[in-house]
């Protein structure tokens, strides 16, 4: 399995002309960013898992982005295992989406 910074890595290798940082790729707004995105994502997860137990939007939607740049950068990877996203991604979502009191809680263990 690639090492976590050569998937992304290779989604910045497929821009042209090439760019230097992940939240500078075209693809980020419209597959992690877009509101209706994140709506069909929501969806898709309801029907795998139920409702989403994250409470509150800017939360919500904060959790859909990094799920859906973990999908589409790594695919599917299952409960337990867990990848570091790039700390500019993070901050980007973070812009799109705030916490109203700037509280993040940052990456969590997965449940066993």
């Amino acid at each position: 399995m690639p090492t976590e910074v050569e998937n992304v890595a290779r989604r910045i290798g497929e821009t042209t002309p090439p760019i230097q940082c992940m939240t500078l790729h075209p693809g980020l707004e419209p597959v992690c960013l877009n509101i209706y995105s994140l709506q069909n994502a929501m969806n898709v997860y309801r029907a795998d898992y139920g409702p989403l137990r994250v409470r509150g939007y800017e939360k919500r939607c904060r959790h859909l982005a990094y799920r859906t740049f973990v999908s589409w950068c790594w695919g599917y990877l299952g409960r337990k295992l867990c990848v570091v996203i790039p700390s500019c991604v993070v901050q980007r979502i973070r812009r799109e989406f705030p916490d109203t009191a700037g509280q993040y809680v940052g990456s969590r263990p997965p449940l066993v």
